[in-house]
């Protein structure tokens, strides 16, 4: 389970790295087209696939939560989710305001990181409850189950290798000239 999710968000990661200049090419090239004959059928299209790109990912991880809620915390995220998107699609429609999209992505990261260390610890937790895996207690170790924080060291490890292999990400992604970025 910890090597899954640290594969996941890896190659997540790499993924959105490796692709990242094709992709943008990708987009100018349908854009400058789209433009250039005045269709908006290929505006739109184009819109929604690059939308649907990064929401696609987004919806797996948050899929992979659904059972570990009730339904009526699924349905109340649900109903906020699409009230901030009314708002937010209002706010830029209507009022020209403008997301920054550094600031987005990096909100949008942190947020799957997160998904990423609960899981972990929730998952390894679960095992241990129904006695799949040991469990070996500890007092020097907290309990904060909405970061999925057991007092168990076979929960608390992964998830700090998985801590250290972010920040080491975040370091190396940091430490690169701006123009590589």
């Amino acid at each position: 389970l910890v090597a899954a999710c640290l594969l996941i968000y890896m190659s997540y990661w790499l993924h959105s790295k490796s692709s990242a200049d094709a992709w943008q090419r990708y987009i100018k090239e349908r854009s400058s087209a789209a433009l250039a004959s005045g269709s908006l059928t290929g505006i739109a299209v184009l819109s929604f696939l690059s939308i649907f790109r990064e929401g696609a990912e987004t919806a797996i991880f948050f899929a992979g939560m659904a059972s570990s809620i009730t339904t009526s915390d699924l349905l109340i995220g649900l109903a906020l989710g699409a009230g901030l998107l009314v708002v937010a699609g209002f706010a830029m429609l209507k009022l020209g305001l403008r997301i920054p999209l550094s600031a987005f992505f990096t909100v949008a990261s942190v947020l799957v990181f997160y998904l990423c260390f609960k899981f972990v610890g929730s998952g390894i937790h679960a095992l241990q409850v129904a006695n799949v895996l040991p469990s070996n207690v500890s007092q020097l170790l907290p309990e904060i189950g909405f970061f999925g924080l057991y007092p168990t060291w076979e929960t608390t490890l992964p998830q700090l290798v998985l801590l250290a292999a972010a920040v080491a990400v975040a370091v190396w992604t940091r430490a690169r000239p701006v123009h590589e970025r």
